[in-house]
This record gives C-alpha cells, structure tokens and sequence, in this order.
C-alpha cells in the first residue's frame, strides 16, 4: 500500500531536477556575469590590437635622390604611411601639400623618409655654417638657436704688440648653429674656441677673411634671444 506513494515522491523529485536544469539561467547567476565580462574584454583587447596595426601616419619619402639646395616639388616625394609612434611630428606630413619655394638643407636619399629638420627656405638653403672663435667664458652663455650679432676688432698693424682697432659690427642677426662640449668643465676657461655660426652665403667671405687675418671676434647675444642664458 506504501509503494505507490513512494514513487509519487520520487517522480517529484526528479522532476524538480530537470526543471532546475532546464531553467535559464539569470543575471545573478556569478558563472554568467564573469562569462559576460570574460567576452567584454575579449573584445576590447582585439580593439586595441587591431588599432595598434594601424597605428600609422601619413608622411613624405623622397621620390629620388635630393640634394641640398634644391627646390621640393610635388614630383620629387612621395606619399607613404610609415609606423613612427612619438617620432610622427619630425617628418614632413603628407597630408598636407609642400609650400611653394620649399628647398632643402641636407640630401634626402630616394626612398628615405623626409624629416621636417630637411626643408626650408631659399635663403636657408644658401647659408652655410662657419666656424668662429671666440673667448670660450663668452661662449658659455650660448646655446644653439641664439641669435647673436656678430662683432669684429681687427688688428691693428701700426700698433705696438698685440693691438686692435674698434670693433665693428660685422654681421647682425646670425644663428648659433653649435657650442663646442669643451666650453664647460675642468680647464675650460682658458684660451678662444669655434663656434659654429650660420651664415647668409653673401656674408660668407667676409667672416672667413676676420677668421683668417686673426682678428678677435665677439658674438653678442641679441636681447630676449631664444637661446641666449640658457
């Protein structure tokens, strides 16, 4: 007489477990939230990986070999995409068009990537770097980019000993191109040192004349120069 109330409950019972496992799963349940999250950044990191593929940025490469001096056309780059992360900003962008009258200052090998350091202006193009000695203490307050004009004493023949005339102003508004390392340290105070000056190329041969006939020369930093106290 027990039996069949026996199975009764057991019928139940199973049938209980099968509704459990049947029944869908909801957002409390932890294995579904993490399964979610598990997909949520699987995905963002393929974002990140696709997007770190294409991390690149339009730039110029030289169509052909230039050389200094040149003008840049069109015809003589080449649009190219190039992977340069932090570097991007130091060459030229090729999305924007060359400026008519740009010119380059150092030979761009065909194919290589032209660096914004390479173009200029017609009047930069034709100005060279000259080497001026100075008093090396003087030349410690020069850095490049200092605007500086350039003051000469020549020598004075009729003079007795080591003379010079007054000095004159002989180039005004020239570049410090570089300070020689040796300006500054143990025994640095004594004795003149070159410093490298840009020069307009008409101006050229009279600063190399000053240089050659040992006059003393004086570069003065013009007021508020960029360079200049640093």
């Amino acid at each position: 007489m027990l039996m069949p109330a026996v199975r009764q409950t057991t019928d139940a019972s199973a049938g209980a477990r099968t509704a459990r496992r049947l029944r869908r799963p909801g957002w409390r349940d932890l294995r579904l939230v993490v399964g979610v999250l598990l997909v949520l950044v699987s995905v963002a990191g393929g974002v990140r990986l696709v997007a770190s593929l294409d991390d690149t940025a339009p730039v110029y490469a030289a169509a052909r070999d230039l050389l200094p001096g040149q003008e840049v056309g069109a015809g003589d780059v080449v649009a190219v995409q190039a992977r340069l992360g932090d570097r991007a900003s130091s060459y030229v962008d090729a999305s924007v068009p060359l400026e008519p009258g740009t010119h380059l200052l150092r030979q761009v090998g065909q194919g290589e990537l032209v660096p914004l350091s390479a173009l200029g202006t017609a009047r930069q193009a034709l100005d060279r770097s000259v080497g001026v000695p100075v008093d090396v203490v003087a030349a410690r307050s020069l850095v490049s980019g200092t605007v500086v004009d350039v003051w000469v004493s020549h020598r004075d023949d009729e003079g007795v000993g080591e003379s010079y005339l007054d000095p004159e102003l002989l180039l005004a508004g020239a570049v410090v191109d570089s300070v020689p390392a040796q300006t500054t340290g143990l025994g640095a105070g004594l004795g003149r040192t070159a410093v490298q000056v840009v020069v307009p190329a008409d101006e050229v041969g009279r600063v190399i004349a000053a240089v050659d006939q040992d006059a003393r020369i004086t570069l003065v930093p013009a007021p508020r120069s960029g360079g200049a106290g640093r």
